[in-house]
């Protein structure tokens, strides 16, 4: 059976399916390209012999239409080709616009069915035909913004003539993913049926009686929606769309750029032209580095780790449906709120109960500011939130995540109290940035059972989970903590347990050679700016305030203690040493407190604190490269990434550059800290880090692993 089968039935309709061997998705690569063109041009010699009424398209896949462009065969392109060989994929991306152009210029209907998510090329597909019916709450866009690229078989082009530049811009810049209700309202699809059997024959209906049906922009008359660019309406958005594109990007997203260019001259042309225009934007951006790196992170690596990359195997899925929260402070009602949004039962338990309502009013202010649902829903879940400050409520849970105060001692005491009433095969995970889970582990008399569980601040927004495996945690319990993240809407990545983990000592580093900048003397406005250069979404100074210097200062005194313990000599990091004299000295304890590095007059912006240059430096400022700036805050961060994988404590590439970009903010366009390794050239990497180190400092010096493969040049993959 090949990709696409012809079915012509009595009635002279033509179905067209689609049916990707070998693969559980249909996608747009060299397989569809032959086997579209060979089926287009079947239906057309059938049409012209006069017995074709109409033409439906639709998957043969249950429950999947179309998932769009063969990415895997994106990524085996060399970016480095030749003039020659540019033409020639320029005109093979022509050749891949074709059939659908002859597919909805054929003199015959054509109706498509979509029967599951049509993204991306399969979204491309559905606009060359006339009539659109959806199954409901199905997903259709052009999200390919998303992974630094742009629709490429006529997706523009045909987009933009359907809704207007406007909306066509919005759309396709951000990548947006719509429901099949919401598609509908904007024109994007003409009905939505509630089964296929339905959507057939309703498609078939159509097509007998529109015989003469035609796309908008080949009926006589045509006019594009809201204008062109020349009009009026527009003038506003061609003069400062470029510079809000600018803004909003940085420079370092070309995609966003290309689309907004292509937008203005498709729009500006004929249907053919545009169709050559969208092909040359299109591959600006494939044969760009910053498309090479989102399609590795953002397409090839999330789907590894959303498929359980790092879960153990074998190991049979569970679905919590009580868990219980121990501490309903900001970090547990936010969880709380989270796990009750997917429909889990939770209680949530503090020192005592007017504690914990406080705790659950963090979901009834969520749920009051969420327009969109109803009374009933408001009702339902907060119905599942019961706040608590009894342990024995917690025993049937099947899982516990503990968010107290971020002490050993204050952890040693809930999970003793809380095991004495749990049950045995419950998982028991702690919420923690830094703390080692081995150490946390020894108050629990079933150590296999306990986990960290690392969330983001805020926890119902952030969407990464850091999984921290402890010496004596088994996989069951990694299993259930990877199973749960999932569950609540999450992606899980797995490390093992050190100092930091590894997303919290990655940043460290960011935030330490801040803090040294400040300490040389550099001005704190040019370590920012450099940040924000970078594409990271605030400075190191920025991020310390947010997170209070009173905290950073407690965990900075508790690692002192730590390694004290254990007859280590602690060597105080220049983080340390600026938040210990900005708390001790200067009362600068953060935002929360009033100030930290920044100043926050009410009713005003931000801006550095002056005390910065008047206590470090008095003299001005030092002078230094801005670009030696911007590498030292993200080479700090790579080098301690690639030091990370040296000593085992993250063991997948995937893990480690999906939670350096959702779960620090490490620069999206990067591909996450690995990737950027990648992307620079590894023996270029370790030459400028080598650089660096020698301005610099220690934090800079290529770890022997980074040496080795850029020696071989192996890549981290």
């Amino acid at each position: 059976m090949g990709y696409i089968t012809l079915d012509k039935g009595a009635e002279g309709i033509v179905e067209l399916v689609f049916d990707q061997p070998g693969s559980s998705v249909n996608t747009m690569g060299l397989e569809y390209d032959a086997a579209m063109k060979a089926a287009v041009a079947e239906v057309q010699a059938m049409v012209a012999a006069g017995s074709v009424r109409g033409v439906y398209v639709r998957s043969g896949k249950p429950g999947q239409f179309f998932a769009g462009g063969d990415i895997k065969e994106m990524l085996e392109m060399d970016l480095d080709v030749p003039a020659e060989r540019k033409q020639q994929m320029f005109e093979g991306t022509l050749a891949t616009k074709a059939p659908l152009r002859t597919l909805e210029t054929l003199g015959v209907p054509v109706a498509v069915g979509i029967n599951g998510a049509a993204l991306g090329g399969g979204f491309e597909i559905a606009l060359a035909c006339h009539h659109r019916i959806a199954l409901a709450g199905v997903d259709l866009g052009l999200p390919e913004a998303q992974i630094g690229l742009m629709p490429g078989a006529g997706g523009v082009v045909r987009l933009t003539r359907l809704v207007g530049m406007q909306e066509a811009i919005t759309l396709i810049s951000q990548g947006t993913r719509l429901k099949a209700e919401k598609a509908l309202e904007k024109g994007l699809l003409h009905e939505i049926a509630a089964s296929e059997d339905e959507m057939r024959a309703r498609a078939h209906a159509w097509l007998l009686a529109n015989p003469e049906a035609k796309q908008p922009w080949d009926t006589e008359g045509y006019k594009m929606p809201g204008g062109g660019p020349d009009h009026k309406a527009n003038q506003g958005l061609m003069m400062l769309g470029p510079v809000n594109v600018m803004n909003q990007t940085r420079g370092l997203m070309p995609a966003q750029r290309a689309i907004f260019a292509a937008i203005a001259d498709c729009a500006r042309v004929d249907f053919d032209t545009a169709q050559k225009i969208e092909a040359r934007y299109f591959l600006s951006l494939l044969l760009d580095q910053t498309a090479r790196n989102m399609m590795t992170a953002f397409f090839v690596q999330m789907n590894a780790i959303s498929k359980g990359a790092s879960r153990p195997a074998g190991i049979a899925r569970r679905k919590v449906k009580t868990l219980g929260i121990l501490g309903a402070g900001q970090m547990g009602a936010g969880i709380a709120y989270a796990a009750a949004r997917k429909g889990v039962a939770v209680f949530l338990k503090d020192m005592d109960l007017a504690a914990a309502e406080r705790g659950k009013d963090y979901a009834r202010q969520a749920c009051a500011k969420n327009k969109r649902m109803t009374d009933a829903e408001r009702e339902a879940l907060l119905a599942l939130i019961t706040p608590t400050a009894d342990y024995t409520d917690l025993a049937p849970c099947d899982a516990v995540i503990e968010a107290v105060f971020e002490r050993r001692d204050v952890k040693a005491v809930v999970v003793r109290e809380l095991e004495a009433v749990l049950g045995h095969t419950a998982l028991i995970a702690s919420n923690t940035s830094a703390l080692p889970i081995t150490e946390l582990a020894e108050a629990s008399v079933r150590p296999a059972n306990f986990i960290g569980m690392h969330f983001f601040s805020p926890a119902d927004k952030m969407p990464l989970v850091e999984i921290i495996c402890g010496e004596q945690t088994g996989d069951e319990a990694l299993a259930a903590a990877f199973d749960l993240a999932q569950q609540l809407g999450k992606t899980p990545i797995v490390v093992n347990d050190a100092p930091g983990f590894f997303t919290t000592r990655v940043i460290g580093k960011t935030v330490s050679q801040g803090a040294q900048m400040v300490l040389e003397g550099i001005d704190p406005v040019l370590v920012e700016a450099a940040a924000r250069a970078n594409g990271s979404p605030v400075g190191p100074l920025a991020a310390i305030d947010e997170i209070s210097q009173e905290t950073a200062y407690r965990n900075g005194l508790q690692m002192k203690a730590d390694a004290e313990a254990r007859g280590e000599t602690w060597q105080e990091q220049p983080a340390g040493e600026l938040v210990r004299r900005m708390v001790e000295e200067f009362g600068r304890k953060g935002r929360r407190s009033g100030g930290g590095y920044y100043e926050y007059p009410e009713g005003g912006k931000k801006h550095i604190w002056p005390g910065l240059k008047q206590h470090f430096a008095p003299n001005g400022y030092k002078k230094v490269p801005f670009e030696d700036i911007k590498d030292r805050l993200v080479f700090a961060q790579c080098i301690e990434a690639v030091r990370a994988m040296q000593e085992g404590v993250i063991t997948s590439v995937a893990d480690g550059n999906i939670g350096s970009i959702m779960g620090i903010g490490f620069p999206p366009h990067t591909g996450g800290v690995f990737q950027c390794i990648n992307a620079w050239g590894l023996k270029r990497f370790a030459a400028r880090a080598r650089e660096l180190a020698q301005a610099y400092g220690a934090d800079f010096e290529p770890p022997r692993l980074l040496l080795e493969r850029a020696e071989t040049g192996e890549l981290f993959r």
